[in-house]
């Protein structure tokens, strides 16, 4: 009889065991898995919002945000404004969040808030020109960003861009 008890003993040792290693590599999967931000992502111009009075300064715009090797992500822009001018630039952030690597007088400084909630400030020689803040919805199919920054004229400029993942 006591071994019969010792050996349900080793048993339910072994499946705690076996337990904690699955649990262990659960946990250390969803933290390694991709930040929901990660992809192709398109705005959606009809319905997104410039402030009041303001028209659409863009007629389409590209993200592509994308893991650079193990510690950063870089971030790939491209659009059509309203007047049919093109524009594009690529960005690369510290994974930990931190400066624009590489960048000299125009600046941006990301905060990870959380996985899906990032926070960009813009900085121009050392001042702050701007914030925009993207969270990515429950569905991880939409993204807002609302932010502030100067127009072309140095007027603030407040929007919500409606993104949607390509």
């Amino acid at each position: 009889q006591p071994r019969l008890a010792e050996g349900n003993r080793r048993e339910d040792i072994d499946m705690r065991k076996t337990l904690l290693v699955v649990a262990v590599f659960a946990l250390a999967g969803s933290l390694f898995a991709a930040d929901p931000i990660v992809g192709t992502w398109k705005v959606n111009v009809a319905k997104s919002s410039f402030g009041p009075g303001v028209q659409a300064p863009i007629r389409e715009q590209t993200n592509i945000v994308q893991e650079a090797g193990p510690d950063r992500y870089e971030i790939i822009v491209t659009g059509i404004l309203t007047s049919g001018t093109s524009f594009s630039y690529k960005a690369a952030y510290p994974k930990q969040g931190g400066a624009t690597i590489g960048a000299q007088t125009m600046q941006s400084v990301l905060k990870i808030l959380a996985p899906g909630d990032w926070c960009f400030t813009s900085l121009q020689d050392g001042k702050q020109t701007g914030v925009n803040r993207v969270v990515v919805g429950k569905d991880g199919k939409s993204a807002v960003q609302t932010g502030r920054s100067p127009d072309a004229s140095g007027k603030l400029m407040e929007g919500v861009l409606l993104f949607e993942k390509q």
